[in-house]
């Protein structure tokens, strides 16, 4: 009768387990903090969340990307984050430099994000993830593109998930006088991220990223004349944040592009940083970026 009696103990051992956790979780609704570690997040996966009302965020990205040419770009970024109330948030980033030259591009991005709900249960994986939408804008040299984007982000302590899933449509380019327009596709970008935290004390931990995009024949503005193209890469980071306090903490991660498929399109191996500044963080919700 031992034997029957321990192997019934073995097989609920894991759903004890997860009752005991989940009863002395105070992330539960009404039942105190949650599970938030204030990590600077994957660098190419956004998260679903917003930022709170009266919190705010300043990041500074940097990395290279070897172009369809050949050439490497600076893709070098800062950007701002608030939260508007609502379960909305505003989001801008610009270019370092004011100006594209042959090596750099300039990029600037706006966006608004709507969080559909919210990761409540940050202790149980089989449990709703936060959700949120976004609608973004860019100006890369000169080509304009409006997307909207779906994020999902689930917490099971240690591990976060991120997904990110959109698409732009491209506004033709002009290619000077007498030449004609750049009719680009559509692109479809989507990232996948896996965030480990090794240490709550300084969200010590790594993040791995899968990410690709494609661009299509079909385009919104008319035949296209730009051939299709995709990629997909990975990346490896670690991440920590020091110094940090109730009101401020800066959060690193470093990291690397590695490419894994390219079609019609060169994707080299790049290194990249990503530093985040928190100010006023007092719910220690993860911020968006």
């Amino acid at each position: 009768m031992r034997k029957p009696a321990a192997a019934v103990l073995l097989l609920l051992s894991p759903c004890v387990s997860q009752i005991t956790v989940d009863a002395a979780d105070p992330n539960s609704p009404g039942g105190g903090e949650r599970w938030a570690p204030l990590t600077a997040g994957p660098i190419v996966a956004g998260t679903a969340e917003v930022n709170p009302i009266g919190t705010w965020f300043y990041s500074a990205a940097s990395y290279l990307q070897k172009t369809s040419d050949g050439r490497f770009v600076d893709i070098n970024t800062e950007g701002v984050g608030v939260g508007l109330g609502k379960d909305m948030g505003f989001n801008a980033s610009v270019p370092v430099v004011p100006f594209p030259t042959q090596n750099y591009y300039q990029q600037q991005q706006y966006w608004f994000k709507w969080q559909v709900s919210r990761d409540e249960y940050t202790s149980r994986f089989l449990s709703p993830p936060a959700l949120g939408i976004e609608s973004r804008f860019v100006d890369q040299s000169g080509n304009d593109r409006e997307g909207v984007f779906f994020l999902a982000h689930k917490r099971f302590r240690p591990f976060e998930l991120y997904a990110q899933f959109g698409s732009y449509s491209h506004d033709p380019v002009s290619n000077g006088p007498g030449q004609p327009l750049s009719i680009n596709g559509v692109s479809f970008n989507y990232a996948l991220s896996f965030e480990q935290v090794l240490s709550d004390a300084h969200s010590f931990g790594y993040v791995f990223e899968a990410f690709g995009q494609n661009q299509s024949n079909f385009s919104f503005s008319g035949k296209t004349n730009v051939p299709s193209w995709g990629w997909f890469s990975i990346a490896p980071e670690i991440e920590f944040n020091w110094p940090n306090t109730r009101s401020f903490a800066l959060a690193w991660d470093f990291g690397a592009f590695l490419p894994v498929y390219a079609h019609n399109y060169i994707y080299g191996v790049t290194p990249m940083a990503n530093l985040v500044y928190y100010f006023n963080w007092r719910d220690k919700s993860r911020m968006s970026n």
